[in-house]
């Protein structure tokens, strides 16, 4: 998935990505965003076959949006998630 996080780009911020794992302790990934970046996009793929899934944190004030990608070419295409 591709995500792409929005915000004013007037302060820093950080969101966060936990990916669980079957018979195995969670992992944390920071996502960092500096101040004057107003989108900031990263894709997220699975990291682990024992990945089962993963939780993204992020600030009230950061709109995200989710697309799905075209895996010919690692393009987002249509908006599956916006919030």
């Amino acid at each position: 998935m591709h995500l792409q996080f929005v915000a004013s780009g007037k302060t820093a911020y950080q969101s966060s990505i936990t990916r669980s794992f079957s018979g195995g302790k969670p992992l944390v990934e920071a996502v960092p965003v500096l101040s004057g970046v107003e989108s900031h996009r990263i894709m997220v793929s699975r990291a682990h076959p024992k990945e089962t899934g993963f939780l993204v944190e992020y600030p009230d004030d950061v709109r995200l949006e989710v697309f799905q990608l075209d895996d010919r070419a690692y393009y987002p295409t249509e908006t599956f998630f916006a919030g």
